[in-house]
């Protein structure tokens, strides 16, 4: 990595970092640029304005992600298990993870919590180019398990799994609620998928 890169990828992690614990609105850039220990100027050299920066950082970490998740949804997809291809697709960047030079996988989600709180109109063109795709992926590997279901059902049934999902891995230092961290995410992952099969094939019967 040479040094823009470096420099790059410190002020990329500082801007998780406050735009986790404040979100778009609330982190400045002279927050960004004091946790960086960088001053403002650079900042605006690398990344232009706020929303560049926040979007910037948004699509690297989504192109990590999508890596890590569909490395491990591959692997899932060949047991034939609708549990495996949800436990791997979720746990995926809490087991998986290995390039923590900007964030570790349970921050990246984290932040990809927090996303979800932004103005679509922030974060809509990075979620379609840099997010969306993967994620419709895992689903259609998921879907293909209950082709029985009808469009409203399973976007519910998907709303509810995401909801329970942040609510496990979201629990740390970078929570959006300032919650105590769960212990033993993993299992608590391997449960959620199970019980989420259980949820689905009652829409079968």
């Amino acid at each position: 990595m040479n040094k823009s890169d470096a420099t790059k990828a410190v002020i990329m992690r500082a801007a998780i970092i406050q735009f986790t614990r404040l979100g778009y609105e609330g982190a400045s850039v002279r927050d960004i640029a004091n946790e960086a220990g960088v001053n403002i100027g650079l900042i605006r050299y690398h990344f232009g304005h706020k929303a560049d920066l926040y979007r910037d950082t948004l699509a690297y970490i989504s192109d990590q992600y999508n890596e890590v998740c569909l490395a491990a949804l591959a692997k899932a997809r060949s047991t034939g298990s609708a549990e495996e291809i949800i436990y791997a697709w979720l746990s995926a960047p809490i087991t998986d993870w290995e390039d923590n030079t900007v964030a570790g996988g349970e921050e990246v989600l984290c932040f990809l919590n927090r996303m979800g709180y932004e103005s679509p109109e922030l974060t809509r063109d990075v979620y379609e180019s840099h997010y969306s795709y993967a994620l419709q992926e895992w689903q259609d590997a998921l879907q293909a398990h209950f082709p029985g279901m009808n469009r409203a059902d399973w976007l519910w049934c998907l709303t509810c799994l995401r909801g329970m999902y942040f609510n496990i891995v979201a629990h740390n230092n970078f929570t959006l609620w300032g919650l105590p961290a769960i212990q033993g995410k993993e299992p608590a992952i391997r449960r959620l998928a199970a019980d989420a099969v259980a949820l689905l094939q009652t829409y079968l019967r």
